[in-house]
């Protein structure tokens, strides 16, 4: 457990470039993602001040490893999750305490390996669906596309296939609305939430429409009863091993918004960054499409073949390392504690970055290049979290993995993408870290077929310019 400090405190440094009265908010406005960057050789906390709020940013692994799992039981999920809670309500990423390991007690057997087996084909029918349409040659916004996909998966995972595209395309709608506005919720004062802005408005419309259509279909789900092959029915039919007791009507809803809210842009920006790298990486390209080939021979993935599935799951390791799309999380302190050599008040807002980490040079030698043959030695394991870490680890990270799976190998057995601009690919920092623009043009695979036949033996290596990574830092 950690230890109580004495009457001393002793607080870290504030970051350089601190201004009066507005702190670091000016410099974090303009980009916070290279804020954090530019933090991590300051030390292994360092406080960022927005306005009269200081935030006490863990740079150190180490650290970090102790405020996720070793003293876990010390912190809260803290602003973020405060400003979340309102829209998804009290569910399992918001939660908090003796309700929380009981909630994930409840739905952790949604996520189990025998029920992503039966989430797999609707998985792998819904990437069948979306493909189905492309056409040789034509251009596609892979960002706004791969979204589409993950809510569609995740809708259709959730409530079964019958769920019409109409209701999909609206709450991909409403969820979207919530994402743009969550970030921008936390780091900004409570009185701005109470005007009569513009996005204020959409943001309620969409909260209050989302909460409508859940609220339509588990009635309806409640009523019909029986049993379906769906993640609803598993939380409907879910008992506390120790009371018996079923979730609540209220709960239920929660949990459904929190999946819905949770899956949907992290997956999709996690796949179209990794569209991006395949299309701009044509040795990575090459030997995905011959695994695929060599594993599938021509007939449509199962989850029995993810196994076999090697260089695709680096692949995904790599993108989640990368581009990790939840690029900050933060935490709260319950009572004093002591964090290395820092002592930390109780109600001590603490933030981290798994994007920076990820990207530094000190943990990743040549961090901007993108190889996934660098997991064949993977890193220690406090130096990469994709998912979080500790008793509130994503609960749903092997269903995103497996995902990003079917989702890869059914769209490469197929397609090739190639990008369809010379402009540069922004990252945009909302509630996750996703392209301003991915525009790139859908080839058959027939039109590679000769590439593909040429030997491979240098890797993502071979491919990649001395100046690396052309993402621009916003």
């Amino acid at each position: 457990m950690p230890t109580t400090p004495t009457a001393v405190s002793h607080l870290p440094p504030p970051a350089r470039g601190r201004l009066p009265v507005v702190g670091h908010a000016l410099q974090f406005a303009r980009g916070p993602l290279k804020a954090l960057h530019d933090l991590r050789g300051q030390g292994d906390i360092v406080a960022l001040h927005l306005g009269m709020l200081p935030i006490y940013v863990v740079n150190s692994p180490q650290l970090l490893h102790e405020v996720l799992v070793t003293d876990a039981g010390s912190y809260t999920k803290g602003r973020m999750y405060d400003k979340t809670r309102p829209v998804v309500g009290n569910g399992i990423a918001t939660s908090e305490g003796a309700f929380h390991h009981r909630q994930r007690r409840l739905i952790m057997p949604a996520f189990h390996r025998s029920s992503l087996r039966s989430y797999s084909e609707a998985m792998r029918e819904q990437a069948e669906s979306v493909i189905a349409s492309w056409e040789p040659g034509q251009r596609i916004a892979v960002d706004r596309v791969m979204h589409e996909l993950s809510v569609g998966t995740t809708v259709r995972t959730l409530f079964g296939t019958d769920i019409d595209n109409s209701t999909i395309a609206e709450i991909d709608s409403c969820v979207g609305v919530f994402l743009r506005q969550v970030i921008m919720r936390t780091l900004t004062p409570n009185f701005v939430e109470r005007l009569p802005l513009t996005g204020t408005r959409k943001f309620e419309a969409a909260r209050e429409r989302l909460k409508n259509i859940v609220d339509t279909i588990i009635d309806e789900r409640l009523r019909a009863g029986g049993e379906r092959d769906d993640l609803l029915s598993l939380l409907i039919a879910a008992r506390d091993e120790e009371t018996g007791e079923p979730m609540s009507r209220q709960q239920i809803h929660d949990e459904v918004i929190t999946i819905m809210v949770a899956g949907a842009d992290s997956t999709a920006y996690t796949l179209s960054w990794l569209l991006y790298e395949l299309g701009r990486n044509p040795a990575v390209e090459a030997r995905l499409h011959d695994e695929i080939d060599t594993v599938l021979d021509s007939r449509p993935v199962t989850f029995d073949d993810l196994p076999q599935l090697q260089y695709t799951q680096r692949l995904i390791q790599e993108t989640l390392r990368l581009h990790s799309v939840s690029w900050i999380q933060m935490r709260r302190t319950i009572n004093p504690v002591r964090l290395g050599d820092t002592h930390l008040p109780a109600g001590a807002e603490i933030l981290f970055s798994a994007t920076t980490m990820h990207r530094d040079p000190a943990l990743y030698p040549d961090p901007l290049r993108f190889d996934p043959d660098r997991w064949l030695a993977p890193p220690p394991r406090e130096a990469f979290q994709p998912f979080s870490a500790g008793p509130r680890k994503c609960p749903g990270d092997h269903f995103s993995l497996t995902q990003l799976a079917i989702n890869v190998a059914t769209i490469a057995a197929n397609w090739r993408l190639a990008p369809a601009t010379r402009r540069k690919v922004r990252e945009v920092p909302a509630a996750v870290l996703r392209p301003n623009h991915l525009p790139m043009v859908v080839r058959p695979r027939s039109e590679t077929a000769e590439h593909r036949r040429r030997p491979d033996s240098s890797g993502a290596k071979a491919t990649q310019s001395p100046h690396g990574h052309i993402l621009e830092r916003s």
